[in-house]
């Protein structure tokens, strides 16, 4: 009888063995299918072998969460590749793809959302210019986690700064507003967004949420541009205002801009937010940046210009 058990534990033994062996076995042909795929450097180096979630979660055996975090680094090292990016035919083509592996494989992944729809959303180059695969990818994860009202505000973000549609953002923020764990800011938020007032002031809003909250270098830094861009926008746009006046009242442009600001308008900068002086051409009335500056500066939309002059002429 322990002759028998002796001999049963022997070939289970070597069954597992055996199993250990063949996965090893095809492992390696795997590997150099990938460190193939890795070093292709042809006319469209953007291929993915594995491009379905469901059958990529099926192939994790359980291991979910682990593959999800892999997937998410890929995502990290796929999005800040710039240069890898300029060799793509498409500069983020697998971009939405390989987000939504990850939140296949873990959809309780909520920076994959929050950061993932950033990536999306962006303009290129910084991003992949796709807002609408950036809403799609909230909806997903809203779907997973009705609860959490921050994946609510930032589609709500991506309706307003991305899409410019006012009223899909005050909507979905004034929903926002109604939950118990949400903060006080949103219901006035919702309310400005509805009525198209405060345009600028709502902008700085969002992207100092963005800028105090993001847990993502690269995010933390975007914002940071983002608000240091907001304030170059309204510091050009009160002198080209100013100058604009003066001009009128004394049929010439002043000789510099310290010339220019007395009483109130004393308050204006006449250097950008880092410090570098704004370029001034006094026979043209030209202000601009100067190409010395630090200012990583993001264009501002030309929308929010005519809201704040109304504002500043009031």
């Amino acid at each position: 009888m322990k002759a028998a058990r002796t001999k049963t534990g022997s070939r289970q033994t070597m069954y597992c063995l055996g199993i250990v062996l063949i996965g090893t076995l095809l492992t390696i042909p795997l590997q150099n299918l990938l460190i193939a795929h890795l070093n292709d450097t042809g006319p469209d180096p953007d291929l993915l072998y594995l491009n379905s979630p469901k059958i990529l979660k099926k192939m994790a055996l359980g291991y979910d969460s682990l593959l999800a975090d892999i997937y998410w680094l890929r995502t990290i090292q796929y999005f800040g590749d710039r240069k890898e990016a300029e060799k793509r035919t498409v500069r983020f083509k697998n971009l939405y793809t390989l987000l939504d592996i990850t939140t296949t494989l873990d959809p309780d992944l909520i920076d994959a959302y929050q950061a993932g729809c950033i990536f999306l959303a962006e303009d290129e180059p910084v991003g992949a210019g796709l807002p609408g695969e950036a809403l799609k990818l909230l909806d997903k994860g809203i779907e997973v986690h009705p609860e959490e009202w921050r994946l609510r505000y930032d589609k709500g973000f991506i309706y307003y700064w991305f899409l410019s549609d006012f009223k899909s953002a005050g909507d979905v923020w004034l929903e926002v507003s109604r939950r118990p764990e949400a903060p006080e800011e949103m219901g006035p938020l919702a309310a400005m967004a509805l009525s198209q007032g405060g345009a600028m002031n709502v902008a700085r809003s969002l992207w100092k949420r963005q800028y105090d909250e993001s847990t993502r270098k690269g995010i933390r830094e975007n914002a940071r541009n983002r608000l240091l861009s907001l304030q170059v926008a309204e510091d050009l746009w009160t002198l080209e205002y100013l100058l604009g006046v003066y001009r009128l009242e004394n049929e010439k442009y002043p000789g510099s801009l310290e010339a220019l600001l007395s009483g109130e308008s004393r308050k204006v900068m006449t250097v950008d937010p880092l410090g570098t002086p704004y370029d001034y051409d006094p026979e043209t009335g030209a202000v601009k940046l100067n190409p010395q500056t630090k200012v990583h500066y993001v264009a501002v939309p030309m929308r929010y210009k005519e809201d704040f002059l109304t504002t500043l002429a009031d």
